[in-house]
C-alpha cells in the first residue's frame, strides 16, 4: 500500500474541509459585525431568507403530495421547469458578470483619461498648503531661510521627478498607463506650482487665504532688504546686478556642460565608427563632435535664452527675494546635472512653461 499517497489525499481532504469551515466562520463573523453596525438591515435580510426557505419547503411538500396522488409525470415536468429556471438564473448571473467586467474596463479607461485632472488637483492642493505654510511663518518671522529651503526642495523634487529614464509603457496594463499619464501631468503641474508660488508668495491680495495670512512679509540679509523692488539705484544697485549675473552665469555653465556631454557622446560614437576613425584625425573628430553636439543643443540654447529673458523680465518688477530664488534654482539644477549625468545628454525645455513660450515666440 502506498502510504504517502494516502497521507497526501488525507491532507488535501483536511485542507478542503478546513477551508470550508473557515468560510462558514467568516460568514458568521461578517453577519455578527453587520448586525452590530446595521441591525435593521440584518433583520430585513434574515426575514427575506426565512421567507425564501419557507417557499422552498412549501414547494417541496406540494411536490411530495402530488406524487402521492399519482401525478408523478406532472411533478417531473415541474422539476424540469424549475431546473430550466435555475439555468436561466445562471445565464443572468453570467450576464451580470459580463456587464460588471465591461463597467470595470470602462472605469479603468476613464481613470487613465482623467489622470491629468487628478495630477493638477494634487498640484493645486500642494500649492495652497505650501502657501499657507509660507504665510503662517511669514507673519512673525523673516522668510529668507524658509525661502531658500523651499526653493531648493521644489527644484530638486521637480528635477528628480523629470529624471530621464525608461519611457516604455505596457499599453495593456491600465495601471502603467495611468502612472505614466499622472506622472507626466504632475510634472507639468509641479512646474506651474513653482512658477505661481514664486509669483504670489509675497502677495497680500490672495482671495483664497484668510485675512490674517494676507500680510506683508519680511526678508533681509544684513542691511540688504530682499523685499525691496529689484532695481533701486540708491539701494545696493551693484549687489542686485551681481545677483543677476550669478544666476545667468550658472545657467551658462549648465548649458556649456550639456554641450560638452553631448559632444563627448558623439565623439565616442564617431571614434567607434570605421568611417570616421580611418578618414579623420583626432582633432577633426573633436571638431565634428562639437559641431554635432551644438546642432543638437542649439534649440535648447535658444529656448533657454528666451525663457531666462522672459523670467528675469517678469521678476525685475518684484522684490529681490525672487531674484535670489532664481539663483538658488539655477544652482540646484546645476548640482542635479552633476549628480544625474543623464540630464546633460537628454533634451531640455520640455516643461509646460517652456512649451508655452516656444509656441508663443515660435521657437
Amino acid at each position: 500500500m502506498d502510504f504517502s499517497n494516502l497521507i497526501n489525499n488525507k491532507d488535501q481532504s483536511n485542507s478542503a474541509f478546513f477551508r470550508f469551515l473557515s468560510s462558514i466562520v467568516g460568514i458568521l463573523a461578517f453577519f455578527i459585525i453587520l448586525n452590530i453596525l446595521a441591525p435593521t438591515f440584518v433583520s430585513v435580510l434574515l426575514n427575506f431568507l426565512w421567507i425564501l426557505l419557507l417557499i422552498i419547503v412549501v414547494i417541496f411538500f406540494a411536490l411530495g403530495a402530488l406524487v402521492i396522488f399519482g401525478m408523478r409525470k406532472e411533478v417531473g415536468h415541474i422539476l424540469d421547469v424549475l431546473l430550466e429556471g435555475s439555468l436561466s438564473i445562471l445565464d443572468l448571473i453570467d450576464l451580470i458578470k459580463r456587464i460588471w467586467s465591461q463597467f470595470i474596463d470602462t472605469l479603468r479607461e476613464f481613470l487613465v483619461f482623467s489622470a491629468p485632472v487628478y495630477a493638477y488637483m494634487v498640484g493645486t492642493i500642494i500649492y495652497i498648503l505650501l502657501l499657507i505654510l509660507y504665510k503662517t511663518v511669514g507673519k512673525t518671522t523673516d522668510v529668507t531661510v524658509l525661502t531658500i529651503i523651499i526653493t531648493i526642495v521644489l527644484v530638486a523634487f521637480v528635477g528628480i521627478l523629470n529624471k530621464p529614464g525608461e519611457t516604455s509603457v505596457d499599453m495593456f496594463n491600465w495601471r502603467s498607463r495611468f502612472r505614466k499619464s499622472f506622472k507626466s501631468a504632475f510634472a507639468d503641474a509641479s512646474e506651474v506650482i513653482i512658477f505661481v508660488f514664486f509669483l504670489t508668495m509675497d502677495s497680500t491680495k490672495l482671495f483664497f487665504l484668510p485675512a490674517d495670512l494676507n500680510v506683508e512679509l519680511h526678508a533681509k540679509v544684513l542691511d540688504y532688504d530682499l523685499m525691496t523692488r529689484s532695481f533701486v539705484y540708491s539701494d545696493h544697485f551693484q549687489l542686485t546686478i551681481s545677483i543677476i549675473i550669478a544666476a545667468i552665469t550658472v545657467e551658462i555653465i549648465r548649458n556649456v556642460l550639456k554641450l560638452v556631454a553631448v559632444s563627448r557622446k558623439y565623439y565616442v560614437e564617431n571614434l567607434q565608427s570605421l568611417e570616421f576613425r580611418n578618414k579623420a584625425t583626432k582633432v577633426e573628430l573633436i571638431k565634428r563632435s562639437i559641431r554635432q553636439g551644438f546642432a543638437d543643443s542649439k534649440d535648447d540654447v535658444v529656448k533657454f535664452i528666451t525663457f531666462t529673458t522672459v523670467l528675469f523680465g517678469v521678476f525685475m518688477f518684484f522684490p529681490r527675494l525672487k531674484l535670489i530664488t532664481l539663483v538658488l534654482a539655477s544652482f540646484t539644477s546645476l548640482v542635479l546635472d552633476l549628480i544625474i549625468l543623464s540630464r546633460l545628454t537628454s533634451p531640455r525645455g520640455n516643461d509646460l512653461i517652456t512649451r508655452i513660450l516656444s509656441k508663443v515666440f515660435k521657437i
